[in-house]
C-alpha cells in the first residue's frame, strides 16, 4: 500500500527532477546542434552476411563477458562467484572462473573503507579472468577481432598490467580489439557542452538525440592518455546510444569495428550485438546457479552458519 506522505514526496521528487532536466533545453535539436559543433554525427552503413564473411576472412569473430554474483548477506558473510568466457564463431570456448570470500581475509579497520575495498577486488578479479579468456583466444585462435562486453576503459582501470598484456597481443597478432559498453558512464560531453551543470553525464544527454544506425564521434570523447578512441553508436530503435571504443594503434580500423557492432545488433534489440548477448546468456551467474553451487559444495553447517542470512526464514 502507498501512502499518501510517499505520494507526495514522489510528486515533490518529480517536480524537482523536472527543474534539474527541463524539456526547453533536452530537446532533440538543441542537443544535436550542440553534438555537432564539437564533432560529427554519421550513418553507419550494416554489412550483409556475404560481406562480413569476406571482412573476417578465415578468421573469426570472438566474444568476451563475464559475470559475478555474491550471496546474499552482509560484510563478511558472502560469497562471490566469478565466470568468464571468450565464445569463438566456429565453437571454441575458453572459460575462467573464481571465487571470493571476504571470511577468508583478516578484517581491516573503517567498514566502509573495506567494503569499497572489496567491491575494488571484485571489479579487478573479474577484469582479470574476461583478459585472461581473451588472451587465450588471441594466442590459440588467432580470430580478426575480440569484441569485449563493456569499454576498454574499465580493464585499463581495473586490470592495468593485465590490459598492457592483452594489447601488446593483440597488436602482435594483428587482432582487432573492440569494447562495447550498453552503459554510457563518462561525462566529459556534458561538461563541454554544459559546462554551468556540473551533475549531466553523457547518458543523460545522448537519450533520444540519435537516430538508429547514426554514429557520433568527438575528439572531446577520446579519454587521454588510455591509448584508445571512443565512439557513440544507435544501432538499434532503442533511444539509448551504446559506446563503442578500441585501441588508437588500430584506429585505421575504427569504421569497420563501428560498422560491425552495427552489423552484429538486431534493429528491435537494445543495442547490444547478438554474439555478445549469446556469451552474456552462458557464462552469466544467476542467483539460482550460485544457490545451487552453495548447497552443493559448502558444508551444510559452514553455509548456516556463515553465508544463509536469518531473513531467508522470513514468511512471505
Amino acid at each position: 500500500m502507498l501512502s499518501e506522505e510517499l505520494k507526495q514526496k514522489l510528486e515533490e521528487t518529480n517536480r524537482d527532477l523536472r527543474r534539474a532536466y527541463p524539456r526547453d533545453l533536452f530537446n532533440r535539436d538543441g542537443i544535436r546542434d550542440r553534438l555537432t559543433s564539437i564533432g560529427r554525427i554519421y550513418m553507419a552503413e550494416k554489412w550483409d552476411g556475404q560481406q562480413m564473411k569476406e571482412w573476417l576472412g578465415e578468421r573469426t569473430l570472438v566474444g568476451v563477458d563475464g559475470s559475478v554474483n555474491t550471496t546474499p548477506g552482509t560484510h563478511p558473510h558472502t560469497l562471490s562467484v566469478f565466470q568468464a568466457l571468450a565464445k569463438g564463431t566456429r565453437g571454441e570456448e575458453k572459460w575462467s572462473a573464481d571465487l571470493y570470500t571476504p571470511l577468508l581475509e583478516e578484517e581491516e579497520e573503517g567498514a566502509e573503507g573495506q567494503l569499497a575495498r572489496e567491491a575494488k577486488h571484485r571489479g579487478r578479479l573479474l577484469a582479470g579472468l574476461e583478459i585472461q579468456v581473451a588472451l587465450y583466444a588471441i594466442r590459440n585462435w588467432t580470430p580478426r577481432v575480440v569484441m569485449m562486453d563493456g569499454s576498454l576503459l574499465h580493464f585499463l582501470i581495473d586490470h592495468a598490467d593485465a590490459w598492457e598484456e592483452l594489447v601488446k597481443a593483440a597488436e602482435q597478432a594483428d587482432v582487432l580489439l573492440v569494447g562495447v559498453s550498453e552503459e554510457i558512464e563518462t561525462k566529459s560531453l556534458a561538461r563541454t557542452l554544459f559546462p554551468e551543470q556540473g551533475n549531466y553525464s553523457d547518458r543523460e544527454i545522448l537519450f533520444g538525440v540519435m537516430k538508429p544506425g547514426e554514429v557520433y564521434v568527438s575528439a572531446e570523447m577520446d579519454p587521454p592518455g588510455t591509448g584508445l578512441w571512443k565512439a557513440v553508436l544507435s544501432p538499434s530503435k532503442h533511444p539509448q546510444p551504446v559506446g563503442v571504443d578500441g585501441l588508437l594503434s588500430q584506429s585505421e580500423a575504427r569504421g569497420d569495428m563501428v560498422r560491425l557492432v552495427h552489423s552484429l545488433t538486431p534493429a528491435q534489440g537494445r543495442g547490444i550485438p547478438l554474439w555478445l548477448d549469446i556469451v552474456d546468456q552462458e557464462v552469466r551467474v544467476t542467483d539460482a546457479l550460485v544457490q545451487g553451487m552453495v548447497e552443493q559444495y559448502i558444508d551444510p553447517d559452514l553455509r548456516h552458519r556463515l553465508l544463509v542470512p536469518k531473513r531467508s526464514d522470513r514468511v512471505l
